[in-house]
């Protein structure tokens, strides 16, 4: 499974808006997850580290934010204050999370019925209250730095 195109990161006070490049039919994707949390996967050196869990994962098909940690995944639903998505069926989906705070590490997967993909590439946004407009600009330029592919699972 391959997610072609440019999941960027945009971000103005608590919220942060992700949008990708859909998958090609061909790889039946049916849904994509945005796992997050407070800490990296990655230790300082830039090694992934063993047995790592983001905090969070929200399943953008089912609008569902869970805990993959302890001995089970536990789920809740989210409302429309909490998560907004946009052409999820389409080319191009964009979808928004609202009232984080803090310092988050984000990375993204895709699924179907058979099997999720490996993480993206990680994100990390801090996100203190304020209200920073993205320029165009500014926007183009987080576009080439954070590409972030899909990749297939070995």
């Amino acid at each position: 499974m391959v997610l072609s195109g440019s999941p960027i990161a945009l971000h103005a006070g608590e919220t942060v808006s992700f949008s990708w490049q859909a998958n090609p039919p061909d790889d039946y994707v049916i849904g994509y997850r945005l796992y997050y949390g407070s800490t990296s996967r990655f230790d300082s050196n830039g090694i992934p580290k063993a047995n790592f869990f983001y905090d969070y994962y929200i399943d953008f098909s089912d609008f569902e934010r869970c805990d993959p940690g302890g001995t089970g995944t536990v789920c809740e639903m989210l409302n429309l204050d909490q998560v907004e998505c946009e052409n999820l069926s389409g080319d191009f989906p964009r979808c928004t999370l609202y009232n984080l705070q803090g310092l988050l590490y984000f990375a993204m997967t895709a699924y179907n019925t058979q099997e999720e993909s490996d993480y993206t590439l990680e994100l990390s946004v801090f996100l203190d209250g304020a209200v920073t407009p993205v320029s165009p600009g500014v926007q183009a330029v987080l576009q080439q730095i954070y590409i972030l592919l899909l990749k297939e699972k070995k």
